[in-house]
């Protein structure tokens, strides 16, 4: 199976080859760069998904012989009164299925909140590398990193993300029936 993947984020790539290699026998994934549209730091769960959904798309239209375009987007989105990080995976089938899944979220800091939301930052990542002394590290395990203290990282979110965009494709007996 050829999986073209609309990221070039190292954590992101990590978790989404983990997920199809535990799913699937024979995966190959290639990387390719793609662009969404939207704002770099998505806010809402609509644009998120969109924006995954925009580099799953392209990805497959990128190299014809793919047989699944994947996107992974990762974005914030108001809770009750708090701000919350999650990623969002989107497969696309060559066969013109989609689907997509969520990974768990997490609760961001109010500071890192207010200085997105009021525009005084651009990315998540931006603040946390300044907050932790840190360089790029959405590349590098993410914030959820830093804020877990390690347990859990960014590829883990991606990873988890995937297998729930990938539970229609394996069940598509109880998916597809009317």
């Amino acid at each position: 199976m050829k999986v073209c993947l609309g990221t070039r984020n190292p954590s992101k790539i990590s978790g989404v080859v983990k997920a199809f290699s535990a799913i699937f026998k024979d995966v190959d994934v290639e990387s390719i760069k793609t662009s969404t549209h939207i704002p770099p730091q998505p806010m809402g769960l609509s644009i998120i998904i969109e924006g995954a959904r925009r580099r799953a798309t392209e990805a497959l239209r990128e190299v014809r012989e793919c047989d699944l375009g994947v996107g992974v987007e990762a974005g914030l989105y108001l809770l009750e009164d708090r701000v919350f990080d999650v990623q969002v995976v989107y497969v696309v089938t060559s066969d013109g299925s989609e689907s997509f899944g969520l990974s768990p979220s997490f609760m961001i800091p109010n500071s890192f909140a207010k200085a997105l939301i009021l525009g005084e930052e651009r990315e998540l990542e931006d603040i946390a590398d300044r907050q932790f002394n840190t360089y790029d590290i959405g590349s590098k395990g993410g914030v959820i990193k830093l804020l877990s203290k390690s347990l859990v990282t960014r590829e883990d979110l991606t990873y988890y993300a995937t297998v729930m965009a990938l539970v229609p494709l394996i069940n598509k007996e109880i998916y597809s029936s009317k």
